[in-house]
């Protein structure tokens, strides 16, 4: 799954609802994934929002959705139902972090924000290889005209049902070109976690009742 991902100290997993069912829990146990060390996960606590962080001390950060870190002993976290867990890494530092983006983030800005931020540390956004990971695609992310002019139009379609169709991952994708990132160096996968029932958990299909996944990037031991 990462095997765009050129930095070789780097990894990165994601851990869907297969993961859960094999271990017969419903709400993360951190202690089961054992290539991590639980102790210095940074973790944002998500609000849909377009705020990111770099951060070299593990723990919890306030109103956040997207986290990197310079610190190889730090792993960042984030948890899914639908939307797009987006990796990056350097493709020779030990710079790399991972973010939340929702419709909501996608729209208000969280990917200028992300470039920003790693401007604002000096990085040049073409040496990041990027991995958009298992999330709902233009099959299934359907809205309602009340909300379709906040996506760019040439990602979105008619559907039977007469409202529209949006791919995601194509505006992700998009989006991060032109603020200077490599399109090469963009992979995504083509999983679609609301068609992918036995697989994956979304909330678009299970409402309140959705378990959450979770994307993972650290350091190699």
């Amino acid at each position: 799954m990462f095997e765009s991902i050129s930095n070789l100290s780097i990894k990165a997993k994601f851990i869907s609802k297969d993961f859960f069912i094999q271990n017969n829990i419903r709400i993360m146990d951190y202690s089961l994934v054992e290539e991590f060390d639980q102790e210095n996960f940074l973790i944002p606590n998500q609000t849909h929002s377009t705020n990111v962080i770099l951060s070299n001390i593990p723990g919890q950060i306030n109103n956040c959705d997207g986290v990197f870190t310079t610190n190889p002993k730090i792993t960042c976290l984030i948890k899914v139902a639908d939307c797009m867990p987006i990796y990056f890494a350097h493709k020779n530092k030990s710079f790399y972090g991972i973010v939340h983006a929702g419709w909501r983030g996608l729209t208000n800005g969280v990917l200028n924000a992300t470039s920003g931020l790693l401007k604002e540390h000096q990085q040049k956004l073409k040496n990041f290889d990027i991995f958009i990971g298992p999330s709902i695609q233009s099959c299934c992310f359907e809205i309602c005209n009340d909300i379709v002019e906040k996506f760019p139009q040439e990602f979105v379609k008619s559907a039977k049902s007469g409202k529209f169709l949006v791919d995601m991952q194509k505006i992700a994708v998009d989006m991060l070109r032109s603020v200077g990132f490599n399109k090469n160096k963009i992979t995504i996968s083509d999983d679609c976690t609301f068609c992918l029932k036995d697989h994956y958990y979304s909330y678009r299909r299970e409402n309140e009742a959705a378990g959450r996944m979770i994307g993972l990037i650290g350091y190699k031991a």
